[in-house]
C-alpha cells in the first residue's frame, strides 16, 4: 500500500469508529457487545496501518535504516483520459491515479458531501516540490497534478467582474452581513441613543451542479498533451457555462439551485415589463444600488443582444453618444455573455441586463468534481458521455437570505433589468 492508501484506510476506520459512538450517544447507551467487536476489530487495523507507515520510512535502497525522505515517481503523471480509458476496458487504475482519487475522496469527506462517480478529482490542487534521494545525490521534482477550479474560475465572467470565491467549504456556511452603525449629533448633556446596526446572515448550502460533454472513443485513444488539455478544458468550460447560466438566469432559488438574478423580474415579486433603456433608467439603476453605500467592483453585466441594443440607442436625441461605447456603459465597465438569459421579464422577451457590486456576488464551492464515465447512452455512435458533478451555491450577501418567495437574494448590490430594442 501507498502512503495516501494507507491515510485513506486510517480516515475511513477512524470514521467508522466515530459513527458507532455517535449512534449510541443519540441512543443514550453504551457500544453494543457487535459494536465492541467491530471497534476491537478496526483499532486492530489501525495498529496495522501505523506499523505500515512507519516500515514505509526507514528503508532506503542500501536496506540501512535512514529517516524518511519521501520520493515520488516523475513519470508516469497523472491522466485523465488514461483514467476513463481503464474505466472503460474494466482495468485497474495505476498508483498515481489511485493517489490522486484518494486526495479528491479525502476533500470530499472533509467537505460533507456523498461522494459518488468513477472518478474523482480534487477541486483545488498545487503542485508539490518534494525532495528526494537517488544514488546519494538530491534532486527537486515538481509534480504535475490536474485541478479543476483555478482554470474553471478564469473562465467565469464573474471573475472579470471581481466576484468572490469561497473554496475547500465544510457543510453549510452562514457569512454575517452588517447593515452599518448610525451616528447623530447631540447637546452636551442629550441622551445618547443606540446607534448600533443590525447584523444578518446568509446561508451558503452545497448545491450539485451537473454537466455533461460527449466525447468519442477515437479521441480517447489519443494520448497527446494536446488531446488531455483539450478534455480539460471542455470540462471545465460545461461546468463554468452551467454556472454562469444558472447565476444569471430566471429561476428561483430551490434546494437543489442558487437563484437566478433575474428570477424577479421574470416570474417572481417583481414581474417587470421589458422596457426600451434610456439614459435616464441607466442613471436609475445605477443610483438605486449607489444609494445602498454600495462600492466596489462596479460593472454591467448582459448578453451580446442586450449590448447591441445598448449601442443603437442614443443618450438623447441625435447627440451622437451612444448607451453603450467602447465597452463602456456611463463611466462603468459592460462585460459581455450569452449566459445572461434573454427571458428576462414577466413576457420572456426582454435580454436581461444587471449593474451591481460583483464583489458581494459569493460563489462558493465544496470538494472535489465526481465524474461518471457512461459508456453506453451514446454506445451506438461510438461516443462516451462524461457526466460531470461539483457542489456550488452563489448569493448576493448583501442581499436577503430568504427562500425566494418575498425577497430577491441579491437586492441591495444589484439592480437587474430587462431590455428591447427601440
Amino acid at each position: 500500500m501507498t502512503k495516501l492508501e494507507i491515510t485513506d484506510k486510517k480516515t475511513s476506520l477512524l470514521d467508522a469508529n466515530e459513527a458507532m459512538f455517535t449512534t449510541a450517544s443519540a441512543e443514550k447507551r453504551g457500544l453494543n457487545d457487535i459494536e465492541k467487536q467491530s471497534l476491537s476489530e478496526n483499532l486492530t487495523q489501525l495498529e496495522d496501518l501505523e506499523l505500515q507507515e512507519r516500515t514505509l520510512g526507514f528503508k532506503n535502497f542500501s536496506g540501512k535504516i535512514v529517516p524518511k525522505v519521501e520520493v515520488r515517481k516523475v513519470t508516469p503523471k497523472f491522466s485523465l483520459i488514461k483514467a476513463i480509458n481503464a474505466k472503460l476496458e474494466n482495468k485497474p487504475f495505476d498508483e498515481e491515479t489511485r493517489d490522486m482519487f484518494i486526495l479528491g475522496k479525502n476533500e470530499m469527506r472533509k467537505a460533507g458531501v456523498e461522494i459518488t462517480g468513477d472518478i474523482i478529482l480534487p477541486m483545488e490542487t498545487r503542485s508539490d516540490i518534494l525532495a528526494g534521494t537517488t544514488s546519494h545525490g538530491e534532486e527537486i521534482v515538481s509534480e504535475d497534478k490536474k485541478s479543476i477550479l483555478p482554470p474553471l474560475v478564469d473562465k467565469l465572467i464573474f471573475s472579470q467582474a471581481g466576484a468572490t470565491y469561497l473554496t475547500g467549504l465544510v457543510g453549510d456556511v452562514s457569512i454575517p452581513n452588517y447593515a452599518g452603525t448610525t451616528v447623530l449629533w447631540k447637546t452636551e448633556v442629550e441622551t445618547a441613543v443606540d446607534g448600533a446596526g443590525t447584523f444578518a446572515e446568509v446561508i451558503f448550502a452545497p448545491k450539485r451542479l451537473t454537466a455533461f460533454i460527449d466525447v468519442s472513443r477515437q479521441f480517447l485513444a489519443q494520448d497527446g498533451v494536446g488531446a488531455e488539455a483539450l478534455l480539460l478544458d471542455n470540462i471545465q468550460s460545461a461546468v463554468a457555462r452551467k454556472l454562469e447560466s444558472t447565476i444569471l438566469g430566471i429561476e428561483a432559488l430551490s434546494a437543489t439551485q442558487p437563484e437566478g438574478i433575474f428570477w424577479s423580474l421574470s416570474s417572481g415579486v417583481t414581474n417587470t415589463a421589458v422596457v426600451v433603456p434610456t439614459n435616464l433608467s441607466i442613471i436609475a439603476m445605477e443610483t438605486s444600488v449607489e444609494a445602498a453605500n454600495v462600492e466596489g467592483s462596479m460593472a454591467y453585466i448582459t448578453s451580446s443582444t442586450g449590448r447591441g441594443i445598448l449601442k443603437g440607442i442614443d443618450k438623447s436625441t441625435s447627440s451622437g453618444e451612444f448607451l453603450c461605447e467602447n465597452g463602456m456603459v456611463n463611466g462603468y465597465p459592460l462585460l459581455v455573455t450569452n449566459a445572461v438569459s434573454d427571458a428576462a421579464d414577466e413576457a420572456g422577451t426582454g435580454s436581461g441586463i444587471v449593474f451591481g457590486n460583483w464583489k458581494d456576488l459569493v460563489i462558493a464551492s465544496w470538494g472535489g468534481t465526481q465524474i461518471t464515465v457512461d459508456p453506453y447512452t451514446l454506445a451506438a455512435t461510438g461516443q462516451v458521455r462524461i457526466v460531470v458533478n461539483g457542489f456550488f451555491d452563489a448569493k448576493g450577501i448583501r442581499g436577503a437570505s430568504g427562500s425566494g418567495g418575498t425577497l430577491n437574494s441579491y437586492a441591495t448590490s444589484f439592480k437587474p433589468a430587462a431590455i428591447k430594442a427601440s
